[in-house]
């Protein structure tokens, strides 16, 4: 039976394919978020990763190449869940993922896309024998048990004197720890809550167990023995004689630091997006950044240097210092090169300096003189592809290189950086246009993550053979409608793939006549059904440079509406012709027609004319935007005409070979 971790934050998907995996016959373990799926994968080693693509903090690409960077975790298979469309498979695959699966899924789709990297459970049979044949364990398995536990613990007799103590726990406190009293250990250890503030002797959980309260979940911050800080949980409880009174405590330490960080991390990206969004100006936003940062994370010192397009050298643009605390001492500017601040921008990545007081650290003498920190740190500002700024900070605790931390403070930083790139955008239409296309393929993918959960709940009722004939059609219904849906959504992606040059068209020697032909040939059918002719008039092998698919996408949306608008017992012409330079498709109707104040925007996204939207005619506005986007990709026109005394007419001209 594997184990399989499941990083989703959808939570009606998160069920879903959770419940895939268990009908598979294995175990599951569910993380919310990239960052949480790695505390998971570090306390127990999953056989097989199930991670969706867009997450909050850290996405499935980032999830997945940290896996792969790690030596414990490198040859787990990561199988990604994306709504991304089909030409971001490259990207998806070099973050080193082993499958891709796309929503829209079946339960069946994903089932055999995870099955593959499952070993099949055993046969009940086939179990095992137990490890201990004798129904009692002896003194040295119960030690080796204990060592061998992830979680620390201890325990102690009546008078507080600590009997046992397993590795874990030894480890953190040091192997001298044993021989302390547990009246002793608060201020030994400057044991603390959660807060910071001071924990008193008769608030640690194992005295609390020996005065007989159960104790859970109570919470504790210490420094272990690297002076680092660690946010710990623990769990006791007293021990009884026969008779029921206390002859001793137990207690069960967990270090929960990393889960604590991942979640103070979130807070503090959460914070500081707030910040930017709010502010009223640039130097507001960056006084903001700087106190949400050493607030949250507890720095102490926190500086954003921005470079002077003037002098070409780092200037402060904004200085936090935490309460009591005294200036640091800082020179006006400073040049590439010099100093944290300096070598950071030198280099472009993220500087750590574990003690600011060792030999050869990148710090200023008077800055190191006069600073009572340990640690400090720099991350680089990015804008437009160039370093423009560094964000540095200063610690009184160890610090680091741990890689989610790396991870927020490089995601804060690059927040900083678009927003200093929006704030010195000249070209407005172009970041109107960006903003247009991010938005539609947000929308798009936000449509396709609950069609996904629609679509396949819907599979699953339908498939229950208790399920009465009557609900059965309505979840026909739902079923037919989220198909339509899903049928728009890609059309909206398809649509911003094209407009924004992300879609790459074939190029190929196209028959326009033969292509022409086939598409009216499909297109008669319907156009029976109302009892409409299309007439064709094709001149011979009328050849262009181009992608058949694209080209036959248009001609066939094209006669979609012509048909659709169309007056029953009319007619449809088809007229294509060419000479040595363009080629000259035309499609005319008899049907409603097009208002004169309609013509400018036909060709926009989801736009539909007030009579064709009162009309009844059902359609979703993105056909002649597509034909558009395609037409122009071969370097072509499209245009609409009215035809009297009804009707419209489209006329698409291409060129024999786009230049």
């Amino acid at each position: 039976m594997a184990t399989v971790l499941v990083a989703e934050d959808d939570q009606d998907h998160q069920r879903l394919i959770a419940g895939v995996i268990r009908r598979l016959g294995h175990n599951v373990t569910v993380a919310d978020d990239g960052r949480a799926a790695l505390v998971a994968a570090a306390h127990r080693r999953p056989d097989l990763v199930v991670a969706d693509v867009d997450m909050p903090e850290m996405d499935g690409l980032q999830l997945c190449r940290a896996l792969r960077g790690d030596p414990v975790f490198a040859d787990v298979p990561v199988v990604l869940v994306t709504a991304l469309p089909a030409y971001d498979d490259r990207r998806l695959h070099d973050s080193g993922a082993t499958a891709v699966v796309h929503k829209p899924f079946t339960l069946q789709e994903l089932s055999a896309a995870l099955a593959g990297h499952l070993i099949a459970p055993a046969a009940p049979g086939d179990a095992p024998p137990p490890l201990l044949q004798e129904p009692a364990m002896d003194s040295a398995f119960v030690e080796a048990l204990l060592q061998s536990a992830d979680t620390g613990l201890a325990a102690c007799d009546s008078s507080g004197r600590m009997v046992m103590m397993n590795s874990v726990v030894r480890g953190f406190f040091g192997e001298d720890s044993a021989g302390i009293p547990l009246e002793r250990w608060t201020e030994h250890f400057s044991l603390r809550h959660h807060d910071g503030s001071p924990l008193g002797p008769d608030d640690l959980p194992m005295r609390r167990a020996l005065a007989g309260e159960v104790v859970e979940h109570a919470g504790l911050l210490a420094n272990d023995r690297r002076g680092r800080p660690r946010w710990l949980t623990i769990n006791a409880r007293p021990v009884r004689d026969a008779g029921g009174a206390v002859i001793g405590a137990v207690a069960a330490v967990h270090d929960f630091t990393v889960e604590y960080k991942s979640r103070l991390y979130q807070m503090c990206t959460t914070e500081v997006l707030k910040a930017l969004a709010e502010s009223k100006s640039a130097a507001e936003a960056h006084q903001e950044v700087v106190r949400t940062v050493g607030g949250t994370l507890g720095w102490r010192y926190v500086r954003l240097w921005l470079v002077d397009p003037v002098t070409g050298r780092l200037r402060i643009e904004a200085t936090y210092t935490g309460a009591g605390e005294r200036p640091l001492p800082a020179p006006a500017s400073i040049a590439r090169g010099q100093g944290l601040a300096g070598l950071c921008w030198q280099r472009g990545e993220l500087v750590w300096v574990p003690d600011i007081h060792a030999e050869g650290a990148p710090i200023l003498p008077e800055v190191a003189e006069g600073a009572r920190f340990r640690a400090a740190g720099a991350v680089p500002v990015r804008s437009g592809g160039h370093v423009t700024g560094v964000l540095t900070f200063f610690s009184y605790d160890p610090q680091e290189p741990e890689p989610a931390l790396a991870l927020l403070l490089t995601g804060i930083a690059g927040s900083v950086g678009a927003h200093l790139q929006q704030h010195r955008a000249d070209d407005l239409e172009h970041h109107l246009a960006a903003a247009t296309d991010e938005y539609i393929a947000l929308v798009g993918h936000e449509l396709r993550t609950p069609l996904t959960s629609i679509g396949a709940y819907i599979e699953m009722l339908a498939a229950a053979p208790e399920l009465e004939p009557d609900l059965r059609a309505l979840a026909e219904v739902v079923d037919r409608n989220s198909r339509r849906l899903r049928e728009l959504v890609d059309q909206l992606l398809d649509l911003a793939a094209l407009d924004g040059g992300h879609l790459t068209l074939l190029s190929g020697r196209v028959d326009l006549t033969e292509l022409v032909g086939a598409a009216v040939a499909a297109a008669r059918g319907p156009a029976a059904e109302r009892r409409i002719t299309i007439d064709t008039n094709l001149a011979p092998e009328v050849t262009v440079t181009g992608d058949v698919g694209r080209l036959r996408q248009v001609v066939d949306n094209l006669l979609d509406n012509a048909v659709k608008f169309s007056h029953d017992d009319s007619v449809v012409t088809v007229q294509l012709a060419g000479d040595d330079e363009a080629v000259v498709l035309r499609i005319t109707d008899r049907g409603i027609g097009l208002r004169g104040e309609d013509r400018p925007a036909v060709f926009r996204r989801l736009y539909r004319g007030d009579n064709v939207r009162h009309s009844g005619i059902p359609g979703n506005g993105l056909g002649l935007a597509l034909c558009r986007a395609v037409v122009e990709h071969h370097q072509g026109t499209i245009t609409l005409s009215r035809e009297h005394p009804s009707g419209t007419a489209v006329t698409v001209r291409l060129p024999r070979t786009p230049g």
